[in-house]
């Protein structure tokens, strides 16, 4: 907070900051101290970062006023309590990020340079904390799945997510996975290791073998419904999918929607998968 620097807020924000402080400092002090303490830092010097970040995160909520969790009084205690704990990990994350700005420069594109040196940073954590490689990744994606996907990031519950894009909780949450979708076809190195194909159903088997060896390499990466989603795609209407997954119709949705970035993919994109 900068010297002499007043944050205008209503008094039923003022209030309700005062309830969340009493409600959650402690608490989040003692969880940034938990992050911080296995580090070369001393304990002394991990407590006082600790209470450093959480006031920083404090006065982001004070500044952010009424688009923030001050207004928003009709969220549940656990999404207050998950958007409070995600902000402080980031302040952590963001407190890291300047100290390397500072220091000897490192080739941060490299995914396992960035993994080894940012074990502070969150596996959930908005554009900001992204290492390189990943924000490269995340910037491919359209616009709207890559919105959803940072807000999702960030902690935000559907329902807010929902009035930030303009569309329903379930819907923010189906583009928020559907960009996580996209991601895993796009950089098959963020999907699972590939399942044995004669591991799976024989209708599975006969679409799989159908597929080009780009397309077959990263399906069978995917978990089983996204999998089965995207082989079903065009065969039969997404409700019928749905019904034969024995899933949600949102989560076949978030599938099918891919299918276009799948059958594109081609002989450079085969031989990245591998």
């Amino acid at each position: 907070m900068e010297s002499g620097e007043i944050i205008p807020l209503t008094a039923e924000q003022s209030e309700r900051l005062a309830v969340l402080f009493d409600a959650y400092g402690d608490r989040l002090v003692r969880f940034a101290y938990s992050r911080l303490s296995g580090t070369r830092m001393g304990n002394g010097e991990a407590w006082a970062l600790a209470e450093d970040v959480v006031q920083s995160m404090w006065v982001r909520v004070a500044r952010s006023g009424a688009t923030d969790v001050l207004g928003h009084p009709e969220w549940s205690e656990t999404e207050i309590r998950k958007v409070l704990f995600v902000r402080v990990k980031r302040e952590i994350a963001e407190h890291f990020a300047l100290m390397r700005s500072s220091e000897t420069a490192v080739d941060w594109t490299e995914p396992a340079t960035c993994n080894t040196l940012c074990p502070l940073l969150p596996n959930q954590c908005a554009w900001v904390d992204l290492p390189d490689y990943l924000a490269r990744m995340v910037a491919s994606l359209p616009e709207r799945e890559r919105e959803a996907l940072l807000l999702k990031l960030d902690g935000m519950p559907h329902t807010a997510m929902g009035e930030r894009l303009g569309c329903s909780a379930s819907t923010a949450d189906r583009l928020a996975k559907t960009a996580i979708l996209l991601l895993q076809i796009d950089n098959p190195e963020l999907s699972c290791s590939p399942v044995a194909m004669e591991s799976l159903p024989e209708w599975e088997q006969r679409a799989l073998a159908a597929q080009s060896p780009a397309q077959r390499e990263v399906l069978l990466r995917l978990d089983d419904v996204a999998r089965g989603a995207l082989l079903l795609s065009g065969e039969a209407p997404t409700r019928d999918i749905a019904q034969r997954l024995g899933v949600s119709r949102e989560r076949v949705m978030g599938a099918t929607v891919c299918a276009p970035v799948l059958r594109a993919l081609g002989a450079e994109d085969m031989e990245r998968a591998a």
